[in-house]
This record gives C-alpha cells, structure tokens and sequence, in this order.
C-alpha cells in the first residue's frame, strides 16, 4: 500500500485484544532485539495505527506499578513515517493512560536516535537520566543511526503527576500514619549502593533474614545488574519503600526464567526494623501484587522462619497459604528452625 493512497483522518487507531497478533517484523523497526520483544511483548497493552485494515503502526506499553507505564515499543511503517502517524498513535495512548489514572509514563532510546528524543520531547517527555555504554553491553552488534554509534540509553519521563516521584501511592490503603508518608517505587540504576547497604544493615538488625552480618557479598555493580535485568523483565521487579529519602524496606519479586515457570513469582522481602510492623511490609506486598495481577502473573511463592509470627500473620492477611515445612532446615543461633512455604494463586 502506497501512502499516498490514505488521507491523515482516515488512520484508525485502536487498542488490540488478546488474540490479535503484532508483526514482529513491525515491532523490531524500533528493537532489533528480538528475544526481548519476544519476553515482553504477551504483557503488553498494545495499540495500532492503521490504514484500510492494512496496520502501518504500533506502540505497546508495559505496566510497572499502579500508576507507572513503559513504552516498550512504538514504530510505524518505513513508508508511512514523517506523516504524523507516529504522532497520532502516541497521543491516543497517553490519552488512554491518563484515563488509566497513570501519573508517570517513561520511554528509552538510544543516544543516536535524532529523531526519536525529538519526538518524545515534542510530546512533553522530558530526558531524566542516561545509561552509558547500554548498547554496547547489551546489543552484539554496534547499532548506527545519524552516522552516530548509538551507545547510550537515554530515559524519558511524561508525568501528569503535581511530584516528580515515582511514588504509587493507593487511596484506599489504611495503614498506620507512617505508611501513608511512606512513598513505594520501582528500583532504578541510581538506587544500586543505598540499596545494598540497606540490605547489610537488615542483616545486621534481625536474624529472619537467610545471611547472617558478613555473608552478603553482593557489591553495587552487582545489584546494579539485578535492577537492570528487573526493568527489562516482564516478569520480574524490585520495589522500594521510601521515607525521607532513605530506603527503608525493600520487595524483590523475582520471576521464573523458562516456559514452564515464568507465571511463578519468588519474593524476598525486608524492613529496617526501626520501620517494622508499621504497615510498609503490606504496602511493599500491594504494589506488588497489584504489578502481579496486571502481568497476568499466577503465582507468588516465598519461604520465612516459622518463629517470624510478624510476617507469618501478614502474609496469610493477605491471603497466602501454607504449602509445606521444611523440618530444620536453618540454623538460627545455634537453635535449628523450621522453613514454612507459603504461596498465593492470584
């Protein structure tokens, strides 16, 4: 189809339903990597722009947290591009997330594409931070846009939000005071040595964690990679518990890798004690399981000590069941402990 045959109104766009299928051949214009569009792209919400039933365009989009999207992918046709259907197709969907009550919708691209940062700009994206040498380490193949070797991934941030937070905040979470000042995010790149230092001061403060003060090898460049493989999942995220600017508790759900488990989610889950049992576990825990339910996701899995009464009671609250008991399996301060498995089909 030639674009000369279509007239600018006569571009329908519209939200695709479950069975409907995406060119791949469309989608890898904007990501030539085609094994993450293949993870990413059955949890997506996806849009098309299209001609005479012909699709010239698509954009899917990626839920994150209550209020927070990703632009996972948005390309239009090579013939049909500079006519403003890319425009066209990006503003129904920003306009459909505002009615999703989205508050912060983000977007990368890379240092090379020109044209990109100028479109996402246009449409009130603002450039919020820069992941150096991203495509070099993550893409075999140097990548060439503008005569410019595309080697950094440029993070773009639309908010419709009165803050600059990530913050998702739930109205209807009744929670001690301090649980409602406390704002819940996703982990990002900047976020890798508080993160880790918070989690040696956890180990050092209760004796439910599995290390012991010491054992935590784990360096900044290390969980930097762990929150990188979590933004780029479907499947995976680590959610944060803030106050004052200070990590205080943390949720990491971390998602099967291969067909047969990837519905199944393990959590690990800590608070600094000075903040515990003051409803910010059961904030980190809705986030969650509200990311959960909008992966389609179908099982969430974890282990705690039989002597943490504490978190024994929020989970089963929050509808968790007890799935087995591993007899001894820790020792606990010379003491040996049982490991209670609960899990919870969503």
């Amino acid at each position: 189809m030639e674009s000369s045959d279509y007239s600018y109104d006569s571009v329908l766009i519209r939200a695709q339903s479950n069975h409907e299928s995406i060119p791949i051949t469309l989608l890898m214009l904007a990501d030539p990597d085609l094994e993450a569009i293949e993870h990413y792209k059955a949890y997506c919400r996806w849009w098309t722009a299209e001609i005479a039933n012909h699709i010239v365009g698509v954009c899917g989009v990626l839920q994150r947290a209550a209020q927070e999207w990703e632009i996972m992918n948005i390309a239009v046709e090579v013939d049909y591009e500079t006519q403003g259907i890319g425009s066209k197709l990006l503003d129904e969907v920003l306009q459909q997330l505002k009615q999703y009550k989205a508050q912060v919708v983000t977007v990368a691209t890379g240092n090379s594409s020109l044209g990109a940062l100028a479109f996402y700009q246009k449409h009130g994206f603002r450039m919020i931070r820069i992941e150096h040498d991203h495509f070099i380490r993550h893409y075999q193949q140097p990548i060439i846009e503008n005569g410019i070797v595309c080697r950094d991934q440029v993070i773009l941030q639309k908010t419709w939000a009165d803050s600059n937070s990530l913050s998702s905040v739930y109205p209807y979470t009744k929670e001690p005071y301090l649980a409602m000042l406390v704002s819940v995010r996703i982990a990002q790149m900047k976020d890798s040595g508080a993160l880790v230092r918070m989690k040696q001061k956890l180990d050092e403060q209760t004796t439910f964690m599995l290390l012991e003060p010491g054992e935590r090898n784990l360096n900044e460049a290390e969980q930097r990679e762990m929150i990188r493989y979590a933004l780029r999942s479907a499947n995976s995220n680590i959610f944060l518990a803030e106050y004052e600017g200070q990590i205080i508790g943390y949720l990491e759900a971390i998602g099967g890798k291969v067909a047969r488990n990837r519905h199944s989610v393990y959590i690990v889950v800590g608070v600094l004690q000075e903040y515990a049992n003051r409803g910010i576990g059961r904030r980190l825990f809705q986030t969650m399981i509200h990311w959960a339910q909008d992966r389609h996701l179908h099982r969430l899995e974890l282990n705690v000590q039989g002597s943490n009464e504490r978190a024994l009671h929020l989970y089963r609250s929050l509808g968790f069941r007890i799935e087995g008991i591993q007899k001894n399996a820790l020792v606990v301060e010379h003491q040996y402990v049982d490991l209670i498995q609960m899990g919870l089909l969503l």
